[in-house]
């Protein structure tokens, strides 16, 4: 019997006793959606700490910083230095990453005073360090002292004749009016030396990511001039002396000031690098390897797997009451088609004289019994679209009556999220369900005998 007979035959059987069946279906569909919201659940509330975690930081992206080691532990610090960073590079699934020095100094703009910290990064690994601006443009490798600032950096200034007044900085001011702007910059060394310079706003960040909302970030060989400035003549300078390669390396700074003609040569480090990878994956995957290299590894991705663990508790919890709701409906089309095989004795009967084999007929009712399946598995998809909508209109205003307004922008609160793969889970199970529910009416079917069968005609 050719697919498109059977498909033809058992939708003309299932509708001749409509009824039954829109029944049946009904079962199925509220079993599907059941299965469908209850994971949806789950998936939303990851979904939704991502959003949230994404306002503060990127997911794929590392911070590293070197680790100090106190006297008693094993081996040595591991140093934040060029081979450090060149090692880091080459590691499986980054794909890209930037060193970074940063200064912290006085910076007047107009008749406005302030306090910047100000971060050196190389200009051509922004975008891939998902750098973004909402107004002008990133640096690039010609930029000296261009500089691009983060959202709140404007709320660090406040008028010089009034003085310092924390409460000023509640008042959130345009970022955009620094665009195109002129800051002094004033840093000073050990020795009260000091230095000036103009930094000229070419960008603003976008608000997407507060967690550098407070940082200007200039071109990384410009602001590692002004920290070596600052660090002249310090008592404990911001590297470590010792030999670039192999030998002993010294457990803390050397103290004196800069080195003499008697010391070897330094090495400078870091402040820290900025590592990004693929996804989240590589991200989690890179952390504990940096991690285990002795650096101090950090991203937001690290918050997210007691989220994920919780999420999946929640879900095979919430999928398991829903599972039961569709073996309900599984038991239905098993009862459907059981009496109809009660109700079509002598259809059965007829069609085996004429000579149908046992697989036509165990495929007949398989057919019906999966269209049933599929039918609901549709409908119950729909629903389930339905119940995500209103959750997530209605839900997320019950349970966040504030609205939920972090600092940056509103907060996206996803209660229901039904991914495309869940669509497919829900459409293959239910079509399962439906194949499986059938299996004993058709074989039930099969060993009807027709001589038996025949005297109901």
């Amino acid at each position: 019997m050719k697919i498109s007979d059977l498909a033809v035959i058992s939708h003309k059987n299932l509708w001749r006793r409509k009824g039954r069946t829109i029944l049946t279906v009904l079962g199925v569909v509220i079993g599907t959606a059941s299965i469908v919201v209850m994971l949806s659940l789950g998936i939303g509330l990851v979904e939704s700490q991502k959003k949230q975690m994404a306002q503060w930081g990127s997911l794929n992206i590392i911070r590293v910083n070197q680790a100090w080691e106190y006297p008693g532990d094993e081996g040595r610090q591991k140093r934040l230095t060029e081979d450090a960073v060149a090692e880091i590079r080459a590691m499986e699934g980054v794909v890209g990453v930037s060193p970074a020095f940063d200064v912290w100094g006085e910076v007047r703009w107009g008749k406005q005073r302030g306090h910047i910290s100000l971060i050196g990064i190389d200009p051509e690994m922004m975008e891939l360090l998902e750098f973004e601006v909402q107004a002008g443009r990133l640096l690039d490798g010609n930029d000296r002292f261009n500089v691009v600032a983060g959202v709140q950096v404007i709320n660090n200034f406040w008028e010089e004749k009034r003085g310092y007044n924390p409460w000023d900085q509640m008042e959130q001011k345009n970022p955009l009016e620094l665009l195109n702007q002129r800051l002094t910059m004033t840093i000073f060394n050990s020795q009260q030396q000091k230095r000036i310079y103009s930094l000229n706003v070419v960008g603003i960040l976008s608000d997407k990511t507060m967690e550098r909302a407070w940082e200007v970030y200039g071109p990384l060989k410009e602001i590692k001039k002004m920290r070596d400035f600052m660090n002249q003549g310090r008592q404990e300078p911001d590297f470590f002396y010792g030999p670039v390669k192999g030998g002993p390396v010294m457990e803390g700074p050397v103290r004196g000031g800069t080195p003499g003609k008697n010391q070897p040569k330094q090495e400078e480090q870091y402040s820290y690098a900025l590592v990004a990878t693929r996804d989240v994956g590589h991200t989690r995957r890179i952390s504990k390897e940096l991690r285990e290299m002795g650096f101090n590894a950090w991203s937001m991705a690290d918050n997210l797997e007691g989220i994920e663990e919780v999420a999946r508790r929640f879900q095979a919890i919430l999928g398991g009451i829903g599972a039961i709701t569709l073996l309900v409906a599984a038991i239905g089309i098993t009862n459907t088609m059981v009496m109809s095989i009660y109700e079509r004795t002598r259809e059965i009967a007829i069609i085996k004289v004429i000579g149908a084999s046992f697989n036509d007929i165990r495929w007949l009712f398989l057919a019906e019994s999966s269209l049933i399946g599929l039918l609901g598995g549709t409908f119950g998809i729909g629903l389930s679209y339905l119940l995500s909508y209103i959750l997530n209109r209605y839900g997320a205003a019950f349970i966040n009556p504030g609205g939920g307004m972090p600092m940056g922008g509103p907060q996206v609160m996803q209660i229901s999220y039904i991914p495309l793969w869940l669509v497919g889970f829900a459409l293959v199970f239910s079509l399962g369900i439906g194949l499986l529910a059938g299996i004993y009416p058709a074989n039930r079917a099969i060993r009807l005998d027709p001589i038996t069968a025949m005297r109901h005609l």
